[in-house]
């Protein structure tokens, strides 16, 4: 509205990842820009980064709507080499049940699983696949 119509700290943000996700998606002049100049690698890592920001904010959705977790114990992790706002983005080998599974995550840097460890999972009910919910309170 005015010239100096202040937004909030969640407006921000929420323009900030639109922005990214268009950069990443190659849309609009900058996105276009970055393509042509940064490379389809950096696009695609871009890509990558925003899909795991939307998939964490998913899950908190999720729990925070009830959908029930199920533990699974860390066999295994490996580094992708992305962080986001210092939490690495990693890939998980999970015993879960009678079968071993591999899950991508965004985890919090203070929060980092370890093998061993029992950790959350729940089933997206939109897609059916395995999403990281956090660590597992500790008895």
């Amino acid at each position: 509205m005015g010239l100096f119509n202040r937004k909030s700290s969640q407006d921000r943000q929420e323009e900030a990842l639109q922005m990214a996700d268009d950069i990443a998606a190659g849309r609009g002049f900058m996105g276009k820009m970055t393509k042509a100049f940064m490379g389809s690698e950096f696009t695609e890592a871009m890509q990558q980064a925003t899909s795991s920001i939307h998939q964490a904010e998913h899950v908190a959705a999720l729990r925070a709507a009830g959908v029930p977790t199920q533990p699974a114990t860390v066999l295994g992790l490996q580094d992708t080499g992305q962080t986001i706002n210092d939490n690495p983005h990693i890939v998980l080998t999970l015993q879960l049940g009678a079968q071993a599974v591999a899950v991508q995550a965004l985890v919090s840097r203070l929060e980092i699983p370890r093998v061993g460890e029992q950790v959350l999972v729940m089933n997206d009910p939109q897609t059916g696949g395995l999403l990281y919910a956090g660590l597992a309170p500790r008895a």
